[in-house]
């Protein structure tokens, strides 16, 4: 086989370090550019507890479409801000573990919030569990970004 490198194929120590230097340099970079801002995730958890709260106005039908609206544009505003488009809950093992215990929290505080309103009748009890979900779903965004940085620095 023939190559055209000036040094026929064969690497040295010093060019291996290199290019492990630079890899390096790149995740410790690419891991400070991934955090969301702060209006991303407060922007997430305000839209869950708005859908929440519209189930306990009995009036979710047009609250649907202006979730999706908002999370959509939350995207795209946060790939323009940090000039980097990932999928942030899924993009490590570390951050995957996170997103599966919020998603397990969100379906039980969900069940336990509808059978409270709708099954035991007490009132804006989605509303209230709505509110919790949306604390905890910008909380849980603030810690998928530092556990996908750390993975991403560390090379996970």
């Amino acid at each position: 086989m023939e190559t055209n490198s000036g040094n026929s194929g064969r690497l040295t120590p010093d060019s291996a370090r290199s290019a492990l230097d630079s890899v390096a340099a790149f995740r410790a970079q690419a891991a400070t550019h991934i955090a969301a801002p702060w209006w991303y995730h407060v922007g997430l958890g305000v839209a869950v507890a708005l859908v929440f709260f519209s189930m306990s106005l009995r009036e979710a039908s047009w609250a649907v479409s202006v979730f999706v609206v908002v999370v959509l544009g939350l995207d795209y505003a946060v790939r323009r801000a940090t000039g980097v488009s990932y999928q942030r809950f899924t993009a490590t093992l570390g951050a995957m573990r996170i997103f599966g215990g919020w998603m397990l929290a969100f379906v039980l505080l969900a069940a336990v919030g509808m059978y409270l309103e709708w099954g035991a009748g007490v009132q804006w009890a989605i509303a209230v569990t709505g509110g919790v979900i949306g604390v905890l779903t910008a909380a849980v965004g603030f810690r998928v970004d530092a556990v996908a940085g750390r993975d991403i620095r560390a090379g996970r």
